[in-house]
């Protein structure tokens, strides 16, 4: 037996249209363990430090690259506090 042009392209959308439900419901699977582990990480202070003080250098590079120097003193300065913080909950 023999398909047709158009059998093939039914089979070829309808296979398609399943492979992206199935990434559509993984990508929802994997927003919601990512909310879970971000809120996870604010009830624990000291994990939520490390994370603010990783944006910040993350931060703290794009802006010295951009020669963004009032941002970069800002960004210098919630460094120097966030490691305070880290410092005093020890």
């Amino acid at each position: 037996m023999h398909m047709t042009h158009d059998e093939i392209e039914h089979i070829s959308r309808r296979v398609s249209q399943l492979v992206l439900e199935a990434l559509d419901a993984k990508q929802r699977e994997w927003d919601k363990e990512l909310i879970k582990d971000l809120k996870d990480v604010n009830h624990n202070p000291e994990e939520k430090l490390l994370s603010d003080l990783a944006q910040a250098m993350t931060a703290l590079d794009y802006n010295l690259k951009q020669e963004n120097y009032s941002r970069c003193s800002q960004l210098q300065d919630e460094i120097k506090d966030i490691e305070k913080q880290l410092k005093n909950l020890k």
